[in-house]
């Protein structure tokens, strides 16, 4: 019954309230009546306040309809001075109510917390509505040329401004000590903790909100609000209008300088010292990486084991890299870095980079075959991929050839290992397959023994296997004769041109032909 009389109270109030200009109750007497209705029963000041609310919302969209169409009459100047003192009061009750929700909250049990406070978020919604209708009223008073005075005004959005970031800082205090606890909180309970932290966060962004509604009515009266802004991009990092100000952006390199230099004296012998050991410890593993290097090259050089050099410095990489990535490892932990989330991104990252790098991985996986099966070696003489020459340095992704002009090519080892492999000197005897070819009309025999006698003097060729010198084909200007010397594989091209030079120089002297492509020509006269 108490609840309906209420309700009733209140809309009468809210349906008369143009109307009070024109009866004797003053602006005060209506402020009274308000208060008397909302502080007559707490239980039900909310439900009345949100009634009244909302009848005087529609009212002032009414009135501002008036005042844009230019109406200027004496009951509209009173309906406009009775706005001020009715948001005036609406204010003052709603800032009030928020204030005993807060302090209320704050002692209360947690799961009471988020009930009381949702019902203090709405007390200051309501109170940034009032505020901000307030802050058109006095616009429409200097319109219709109402005399009014903004100073208490003006006073209570400086007061309303202070107690939000000073609520705003208190509950980011309490956020941080709260993610502190949590951290030492055991498993089963970690829950609760993390749902206070919720309530206070929710807190803490609707007082920005508000405290962002402040600021903008304090600007529109020329009110410096440089701190306040500083604390809104400090928590909130929204980069607007605002921080392109001077003052402010001043006012945040400043307060960045600070914090800089407090951390910096809190924290500089604790970085120092830490550098100090990462530098040892990364000094440390380099020594050990190189003597790790030196032993495992000693091992793998030994004649017994016939490692390739490139399975050589695969074996010499892999025990250096393997040391110098668990002394970084080391080093890292003593800056205080979590290897844990280190580890599994280096994973995540490998993943993607094989996706990106399959072609280089191809040439890995060649070049691991070509260190398992070593087809060939540094400085072999192969002719692989169409190119000759020289192998003059190996890796796991490409081979270097240096060709026998001396051009150097790298190629990769996909390619190699896909085609033919020539190793040329893989062995260590070669034998030299050369063609010499004499006239029919010269002695076999006598071109036959100097070639032996040759074959025989020259110092580089091998007795055994017995050099062969037979005829090898009957052409069409030629006898050739095919001379297959053995030799050492480092001899091969000395052999090759030595001979090939003194089988030209004993044949010119001797008397024997070298031919050359020739067609005899006969010519028949016939006669007439």
């Amino acid at each position: 019954m108490k609840t309906l009389l209420h309700g009733m109270m209140l809309f009468i109030l809210c349906l008369t309230l143009p109307s009070f200009a024109n009866e004797e109750s003053t602006q005060s007497d209506l402020a009274g009546q308000i208060l008397a209705v909302l502080e007559s029963d707490a239980t039900q000041a909310i439900y009345l306040e949100d009634i009244l609310r909302r009848k005087n919302t529609e009212h002032r969209k009414a009135l501002s309809e008036s005042i844009e169409a230019g109406v200027q009459t004496p009951e509209i100047k009173a309906q406009v001075s009775e706005q001020i003192y009715v948001l005036e009061t609406l204010l003052v009750h709603s800032d009030k109510t928020a204030e005993q929700l807060l302090e209320a909250a704050l002692t209360a049990e947690p799961d009471k917390k988020a009930v009381l406070f949702f019902e203090a978020q709405q007390r200051i919604s309501a109170a940034d509505t009032y505020t901000q209708q307030l802050a058109q009223t006095f616009k429409w008073a200097d319109q219709l040329d109402i005399e009014s005075d903004t100073s208490d005004f003006l006073t209570e959005l400086n007061l309303r401004a202070k107690d939000l970031s000073e609520l705003i800082l208190f509950f980011d205090e309490r956020n941080n000590g709260l993610a502190q606890l949590a951290k030492l909180t055991p498993a089963d309970e970690v829950a609760n903790v993390e749902k206070q932290q919720l309530v206070y966060t929710q807190m803490q962004n609707f007082m920005l909100i508000s405290l962002n509604v402040t600021v903008g009515l304090l600007e529109t009266y020329k009110q410096d609000v440089t701190e306040y802004k500083q604390l809104l991009f400090t928590l909130t990092g929204d980069i607007n209008s605002g921080i392109l100000d001077v003052n402010v952006a001043y006012g945040l390199l400043n307060q960045w300088l600070e914090s800089f230099k407090d951390w910096a004296i809190e924290n500089t012998p604790t970085i120092v010292m830490k550098l100090l050991v990462f530098c040892l410890i990364i000094w440390i593993t380099r020594m050990v990486a190189r003597g790790v290097a030196k032993l495992v090259r000693r091992s793998v050089t030994q004649a017994k084991l016939k490692f390739s050099i490139l399975m050589q410095e695969f074996f010499i990489s892999m025990a250096s890299n393997a040391v110098t990535f668990v002394g970084i490892l080391i080093a890292l932990s003593q800056l205080g870095i979590n290897l844990g989330p280190l580890l599994t991104g280096f994973g995540v990252a490998g993943v993607i980079i094989g996706f990106a790098l399959q072609d280089t991985l191809s040439n890995f996986a060649s070049g691991l075959m070509i260190l398992i099966y070593r087809p060939f070696d540094v400085r072999d003489l192969v002719q692989v991929a169409g190119i000759k020459g020289n192998v003059s340095h190996m890796s796991l992704v490409s081979t270097t050839i240096r060709t026998l002009d001396n051009q150097t090519l790298v190629i990769p080892n996909n390619k190699i290992w896909g085609d033919v492999i020539n190793n040329m000197t893989a062995e260590r005897e070669r034998r030299v397959d050369m063609v010499f070819g004499i006239g029919y009309q010269d002695n076999f025999e006598d071109a036959k023994a100097i070639i032996n006698d040759i074959l025989s003097e020259h110092k580089m060729i091998l007795a055994t296997p017995e050099p062969i010198v037979r005829v090898h084909t009957l052409n069409e200007s030629s006898v050739d004769i095919a001379v297959r010397p053995w030799v050492k594989t480092d001899d091969y091209w000395d052999v090759y041109y030595d001979v090939t030079e003194q089988v030209k120089q004993q044949f010119d002297a001797k008397g024997i032909t070298i031919p050359f492509p020739q067609r005899d020509v006969h010519i028949y006269k016939e006669e007439s």
